[in-house]
């Protein structure tokens, strides 16, 4: 009897969990094989990418990588990028030129960047969705230091989660001023979080020196000018862009179902609709719930549960998805944040202490606990064999 192939397409949050729970659950079986496939070889805590963009963080300090995570894990491991995917052979071929036959599937290649038409995003803007866009804001910025000096003019566009992050964390350089300004389209920052929290957040923004612009969509973004609908205009040195995410572009409009943000339609157990034998987790499920880590972790666990379930039971326990409020935190600054629990809301230095034990804990859930707790306590990266990070100066 052939060996059954469980892959997993993408090791982020979602796809990183889905693979350890479903090695705990059937990596002793021998009918079954764990397949994790990503692009990169580490890990990506993306969490911590606004502070690699500030130079507070070297790039390698937000990634692990796999060989630390798997490393007596009955999980393999391939390093390549997928580059087709036929649901009917059930099979995918990659960049290495293999070809790969799953059992079940699980797609977990999160969210790309969506510049929703405006002109200019994809050649003048930077976005931050890895640690080599992370690096490359940092690296722009100490090129205009050099050639410009200050004030740096930075436009944030968009004022979510991301761009409430970045625009606070950039303000820190005052060795290297930065004039900066975030541009939302919507009348209050976080327009998807309570208004309180709103109205926190821009008070601390403005606070830090950070001009606010809401209710201004923008038009175009050239080199050194970004152009809003209402024809204002705003010098720029460095556009980055927050604004807005997207379902990953590798899916086949033609051939899976997809909503409006490009996410695929799953069913309660978090199957694609059509296709009993793939599944989806973190942004690529259209859940109904709030894109974030969180939501990827539990999507993970609960795709590892169904195919174990489906694996040993000719009548399977599938256990559905849970529509639920993930709990978030937005730093603006170093040493302030607000949070949301439930219906808990606190800001300033508790919701920092908040955001360092979710990395503890996140960090105990993929490595063993003794390396866990010595690169959360002592703040250093020699865990994954990288020097300690010091912080880099503009």
């Amino acid at each position: 009897m052939p060996v059954k192939n469980i892959v997993i397409l993408g090791g982020g949050f979602g796809g990183l969990r889905a693979a350890l729970n479903l090695e705990k659950k059937l990596g002793s079986n021998p009918d079954y094989q764990i397949t994790l496939i990503d692009q990169n070889t580490f890990h990506l805590y993306t969490a911590s990418l606004y502070e690699v963009a500030s130079g507070e963080l070297s790039p390698h300090c937000v990634l692990v990588p796999y060989a630390k995570i798997l490393r007596g894990k009955k999980i393999k491991f391939l390093n390549a990028t997928a580059t087709k995917l036929d649901p009917r052979t059930k099979a995918i071929e990659t960049s290495s030129g293999e070809k790969i036959i799953y059992w079940k599937l699980v797609l977990a290649l999160g969210s790309d960047t969506e510049d929703f038409g405006i002109k200019g995003v994809g050649e003048n803007a930077v976005g931050l969705k890895s640690s080599a866009d992370a690096e490359r804001i940092y690296q722009h910025l100490l090129r205009c230091a050099v050639t410009k000096g200050a004030p740096i003019e930075v436009v944030v566009g968009g004022g979510g989660f991301t761009g409430v992050e970045i625009a606070g964390e950039l303000t820190q350089h005052r060795k290297c001023p930065l004039a900066i300004t975030v541009v939302e389209a919507a009348p209050r920052l976080l327009p998807g979080m309570p208004e309180r929290i709103s109205k926190e957040v821009a008070k601390k923004l403005n606070f830090l020196g950070v001009r606010v612009l809401t209710s201004s969509p923008i038009k175009e973004v050239k080199e050194q000018e970004v152009t809003l609908v209402s024809g204002k205009k705003i010098p720029t040195d460095l556009t980055v862009w927050t604004a807005g995410v997207r379902g990953s572009r590798f899916l086949n409009p033609e051939i899976f179902p997809l909503d409006k943000k490009k996410s695929l339609l799953v069913d309660k157990n978090l199957r694609v609709k059509g296709f009993k034998d793939i599944f989806a987790v973190g942004d690529l499920a259209s859940t109904g719930v709030a894109w974030t880590a969180t939501k990827a972790e539990e999507d993970g666990k609960v795709v590892a549960h169904n195919i174990a379930e489906i694996a040993k039971s000719k009548k399977p326990s599938l256990k559905p998805y849970k529509v639920f409020e993930p709990p978030l935190i937005v730093p603006a600054g170093k040493k302030w944040a607000i949070a949301k629990v439930g219906k808990i809301i606190a800001s300033g230095p508790l919701a920092v202490v908040l955001k360092n034990f979710v990395l503890l804990y996140y960090l105990v859930t993929i490595l063993p606990l003794t390396k866990a707790l010595k690169a959360w306590w002592s703040g250093e990266c020699e865990v994954l064999q990288i020097k300690t990070p010091q912080q880099r100066i503009l």
